[in-house]
């Protein structure tokens, strides 16, 4: 990995050459000195100035977080590679490339992944979004004195890349839900996903869910909700849950609802009773996580996707499963779940509403993306005299066929 995130250190640049005349060095250790900086190397590990002083100043308005720093960096530097090995960019010195390329320079590297790395249209959209910014926020942006580091913009119209193809939303079903449940050992892990594909929340948000807010949800007598000024009723079958939402590039934290089953909270409460989570999570009192990991560690996102990984894999074995599920693929089978349940709205607009606050969009044009889903693949769940059964009934029939019994000594 080509960068370095260095908290008030100082990096020597003595052996990196800078733009003759640039006031870069100056301005970068300073920089270092009063916050946190990014240095970004070149391929013979010269720190790159445009790139490095871009990615600070993005670090420093604390809007971007380090992962977008970090897929910044690592995308700056692969098309800087790129140019490296083009005849007219040879003999340009670090990331002086970016003050003169022209835009079918950067649209001939797009063809060049398409083509010769064989990505994905998203991946290269990402990837001009990457240059986009750089332009836009950086090189072409007055500086203090009114001047900017680069005049003409190849930007100016704007992305240069193809647009993506967006892709049919691939879901979680339940039958694929049950597999990854019978493939975990701990009951702490099933009711944990279980919670997931029944909320919608997000792996990220799923670290912020604390059993107080569970409790809460399950004890509350509430039947309503206000949803755009309006009351919408929900059967008791459902509790309405607080969500500390958490998205986008500030990473604000914006608080929601979401409408799981109370078989799915009873279950989560279940566990909850056991000698094994009140052990663990005594040193955290009144304020403890709702989902921890056997040694009383909240979950990380990473985590959670690392058991998911492991839960596919396993099933995959056994030949329960014949894809892998990700932690997103829940959150599109709660919106599934959602949709298709008889009893949460009596028109499919109302349903899309209730929907769109449950995930968290911004917009009601994202969450219609959902009633594209195929329903001979993602259809409706009916008994045994053909009466289509609810997200709830759903739920709790799932809780009843994959609950462990936890022995009192166990760490199930």
């Amino acid at each position: 990995m080509r960068f370095k995130i260095v908290d008030r250190k100082t990096v020597d640049l003595s052996e990196s050459p800078v733009h003759d005349g640039s006031d870069f060095q100056e301005r970068f250790v300073d920089a270092q000195e009063k916050a946190q900086s990014v240095v970004v190397f070149d391929q013979g590990l010269r720190i790159l100035p445009l790139v490095s002083d871009w990615l600070t100043e993005e670090l420093s308005l604390k809007q971007t977080p380090p992962s977008t720093i970090s897929t910044y960096a690592k995308n700056i530097s692969y098309f800087l590679d790129y140019l490296n090995e083009r005849q007219s960019y040879k003999h340009l010195e670090l990331d002086e490339a970016f003050l003169h390329i022209y835009p079918h320079d950067i649209q001939a590297y797009f063809t060049y992944l398409k083509n010769e790395c064989n990505l994905s249209s998203n991946t290269i959209r990402n990837r001009d979004a990457t240059f986009q910014s750089f332009f836009n926020c950086y090189l072409c942006k007055p500086r203090r004195d009114g001047k900017s580091i680069r005049d003409d913009n190849p930007y100016t119209d704007g992305l240069l890349s193809m647009a993506a193809k967006s892709k049919v939303v691939e879901m979680c079903t339940l039958n694929e839900l049950k597999a990854l449940l019978l493939c975990s050992h701990s009951e702490r892990e099933r009711a944990m996903i279980q919670f997931m594909y029944d909320t919608g929340v997000r792996r990220t948000e799923v670290t912020r869910v604390k059993k107080a807010d569970i409790d809460k949800a399950f004890n509350s007598n509430k039947s309503t909700l206000i949803v755009d000024d309006k009351t919408v009723a929900y059967p008791s079958d459902y509790k309405a849950l607080n969500v500390a939402g958490v998205k986008g590039r500030k990473r604000e934290v914006k608080p929601r609802f979401t409408l799981p089953s109370k078989a799915t909270l009873a279950r989560t409460r279940r566990y909850f009773s056991t000698p094994e989570y009140r052990k663990l999570t005594k040193k955290y009192g009144s304020d403890s996580h709702a989902f921890i990991n056997s040694e009383g560690r909240p979950y990380t996102p990473s985590s959670i996707g690392k058991i998911l990984h492991k839960l596919s894999g396993r099933a995959i074995k056994k030949g329960f499963l014949d894809r892998a599920i990700h932690p997103h693929m829940l959150r599109h089978g709660f919106a599934g779940g959602l949709l298709r349940s008889p009893d949460l709205g009596d028109h499919s607009i109302d349903k899309l509403v209730v929907l769109q606050q449950c995930l968290g969009h911004a917009k009601i044009a994202t969450t219609q993306i959902y009633t594209a889903m195929p329903y001979d693949i993602y259809g409706q769940y009916a008994d045994n005299n053909g009466v289509i059964l609810t997200r709830a009934a759903l739920m709790e029939r799932l809780a009843e066929s994959t609950r462990m019994k936890v022995p009192l000594r166990g760490k199930k």
